[in-house]
């Protein structure tokens, strides 16, 4: 197979898989690499993403780690679409789906379970089209109406996954009040926003909480993030947005960190669900 020095998502993730499944059985590089008749530096690479596994070597290694069947032809078919299928966030402009924030999507649309803390926005995937339009248009020193469109599309894609009747994505979002306080457009565009939340709550595969003001200071402070898990369990990325595109994470120790706030958020720190639902509603009472 042919090295490429930009692999995507779903390369990379199946070269962690071949890694972990060559240390889950005890088998050292040279071992795997002997039965395999490679060399240990060819088997590196396909294990470190920095030469494409293809759905042949998936199955080779994975036989020879007797790794069961089916659970290693759902990873050869996973590198087999990986180079194959033309995305559909492919479709947009650079300028809509900017640097590492092209990762954060490609993942968002594989991944069964994301929890998230935000902490001076509502979160994408619960924000309306005028609430967004008016982030986006601030942001902007000459607004551009295509490309405002062509973000909200990108946005309403993202957010299909809730209404997914089949595989719906299972979200966990931690808000700050703050965020549901600072005025984003008009009123009117406020209270349509926090109606809109309060509905998405109440969705079966929808979590909300809130951070209330006056609990003061609190552990990871000021920093919003998304993670992202597969239906393996695997914690596949986490994602902090920023100017210029965001910063994707893959390493396994850095996710650790933020699986740990967002549990401690989680359970010490916001209002319960029911109580978080209690509190927008109040809070929409004062954007009258």
């Amino acid at each position: 197979m042919p090295a490429s020095a930009d692999p995507n998502v779903r390369q990379r993730r199946v070269a962690r898989t071949l890694q972990r499944w060559r240390k889950e059985t005890g088998t050292t590089q040279k071992e795997l690499a002997t039965k395999l008749r490679w060399s240990e530096p060819k088997l590196s690479r396909f294990e470190n993403g920095e030469q494409i596994a293809g759905p042949f070597e998936v199955i080779a290694i994975g036989t020879m780690l007797g790794i069961d069947p089916g659970v290693r032809d759902q990873v050869a078919a996973m590198a087999a679409a990986a180079g194959e299928e033309e995305p559909w966030w492919r479709t947009y402009s650079p300028q809509a789906i900017r640097g590492d924030f092209e990762d954060f999507v490609e993942t968002e649309a594989e991944t069964t379970k994301m929890r998230g803390v935000e902490v001076m926005l509502v979160p994408g995937l619960l924000q309306t089209g005028d609430y967004s339009d008016a982030v986006l248009r601030s942001w902007m020193d000459e607004p551009d109406d295509e490309l405002v469109q062509e973000r909200r599309r990108i946005r309403q894609h993202r957010q299909a996954r809730l209404d997914d009747s089949e595989h719906p994505l299972h979200y966990h979002v931690i808000i700050h009040e703050a965020a549901l306080r600072i005025p984003v457009g008009s009123a009117a565009t406020m209270r349509d926003q926090l109606d809109h939340i309060v509905q998405r709550a109440q969705q079966g595969n929808v979590v909300v909480q809130l951070i209330p003001n006056d609990v003061g200071a609190y552990g990871g402070m000021g920093t919003a993030f998304h993670l992202m898990n597969f239906d393996d369990g695997e914690a596949a990325a986490a994602f902090l947005d920023n100017l210029t595109g965001g910063l994707y994470i893959e390493k396994e120790t850095d996710i650790r960190a933020y699986i740990l706030t967002f549990g401690r958020l989680a359970e010490d720190v916001a209002f319960d669900p029911d109580e978080s639902l209690q509190r927008i509603r109040q809070i929409r009472q004062d954007w009258t």
